[in-house]
């Protein structure tokens, strides 16, 4: 006989994945932005310290909007696509930024292509219900 994991367990881990997750591609974008912010700028080198201080500050925002973002409006989209596709999407518009070489577009573009990542997964994946969420993925409300 098998006992099976309880729904709220299972949410549980989901959550504390997700967080995770957000936490590691937070810090890897908080990283990536730093360099991309002192290039742009013609800033001297960061220095240990800003970019431990970036990929935390990034890290926990990330930690924090993960879990909420894919719980509410991404709950139909693979759980590494919730984490990868903005992440790449927001390095992108960093990117962009330095190679039009406009400076105030590094405070702009990161975030539209987060936000743009998000759009699009939740278009890719839509609920067949019309709902933006449910409490769980076949539960009648």
């Amino acid at each position: 006989m098998t006992i099976l994991d309880p729904p709220s367990a299972t949410r549980r881990r989901l959550k504390v994945g997700l967080a995770i997750g957000g936490f590691l591609a937070g810090a890897t974008f908080g990283l990536i932005l730093t360099r991309l912010g002192k290039l742009i700028t013609d800033a001297p080198p960061a220095t240990m310290s800003n970019f431990l201080w970036n990929a935390a500050a990034f890290g926990i925002a990330a930690a924090v909007i993960s879990p909420v973002v894919s719980w509410s409006a991404l709950r139909r989209v693979p759980l590494w696509r919730t984490i990868v596709e903005p992440l790449a999407l927001a390095v992108a518009g960093g990117t962009a930024a330095l190679l039009v070489g406009v400076p105030i577009l590094i405070l702009a573009l990161p975030p539209a292509g987060l936000a743009l990542g998000f759009v699009h997964l939740h278009r890719r994946y839509p609920d067949p219900q019309g709902r933006l969420s449910s409490p769980l993925p076949n539960e009648e409300l």
